[in-house]
């Protein structure tokens, strides 16, 4: 992705390269193929915009079926067989999902796997690069072979602006949360943004800070029987693509810091990083 960025010395950072990066990962896991990247960048859009209007609850337009249909068309042109060594590879060779449960499936795993992998390379994107001194410091490691402070601005990151920042929860039984009735059946929608700024856990929480000494005792991946699988991939995904644009791109430099910082209700990221650096000698 970097390779083709190079030359340009402006871009959309979420956009021209969180997003390329979540999504060609997604690709090579699953075993789609990176040339499909675009394509399914296309698809999760929709499908995004689908999921909005449900919540909204506004009617869905035909486009989510469309793309539903050319997914499905690819998964069956990519012909998984149980030798692949990806996940549907591995699929293949349980022979427990029909092909529609298949398709269903992947469908859910290219939006958890694009959204939350790309709204988080954003945001520690957005934090690292309006630090100056921060930014220098992580340089500065990685120009001696370490990579411990950039795990730390990845896991702040994570911590600060989950990029999932409300999940739902149904209650199993019949129980009463600080004085709050709730029953068994009832829908609970928890803000892991505001758990994640808890002062009680993080001081001062609103400050992003990679030195914390409890950076671990977030709640994003969540815990449990409900935590998050791609916690690992996610992670790495992360600390790669940052490492990638601070070794390639040494004079990475925000456009518009005031205007690129993250929002959103239930999705949180930067909805713009524009960014510009000086293109590498040649």
């Amino acid at each position: 992705v970097l390779d083709g960025l190079l030359a340009t010395e402006a871009a959309d950072l979420r956009r021209d390269f969180a997003a390329p990066v979540a999504g060609r990962t997604m690709a090579s896991v699953l075993g789609l193929g990176v040339e499909s990247v675009d394509a399914m960048l296309g698809w999760y859009d929709t499908f995004l915009a689908g999921i909005t209007a449900v919540t909204a609850g506004e009617p869905v337009g035909p486009e989510v079926a469309d793309a539903f249909a050319a997914l499905r068309a690819h998964v069956g042109a990519a012909r998984p067989t149980p030798a692949d060594p990806t996940l549907l590879g591995a699929v293949a060779a349980s022979g427990t999902l029909s092909d529609e449960e298949l398709v269903a499936n992947v469908g859910v795993l290219l939006f958890g796997g694009i959204e939350t992998t790309e709204g988080t390379i954003a945001t520690a994107l957005f934090h690292l690069l309006r630090d100056p001194e921060l930014t220098e410091s992580v340089r500065a490691e990685l120009d001696g072979g370490g990579v411990t402070l950039l795990e730390r601005v990845v896991e702040e990151a994570l911590r600060i602006e989950p990029a999932a920042a409300v999940v739902d929860r149904y209650a199993t039984t019949d129980t009463v949360l600080d004085g709050v009735a709730i029953r068994a059946g009832d829908l609970v929608s928890v803000s892991l943004t505001a758990a994640n700024r808890d002062p009680a856990t993080f001081p001062d929480p609103d400050r992003f800070d990679p030195h914390r000494d409890n950076l671990g005792r977030h709640l994003t991946f969540a815990q449990g029987p409900h935590v998050c699988l791609g916690l690992h991939l996610a992670r790495l995904e992360t600390r790669l693509a940052l490492e990638g644009a601070m070794r390639r791109l040494p004079d990475l430099t925000l456009s518009d810091p005031a205007g690129s910082a993250p929002s959103g209700l239930v999705f949180r990221k930067p909805q713009s990083l524009p960014a510009t650096w000086t293109a590498p000698k040649t």
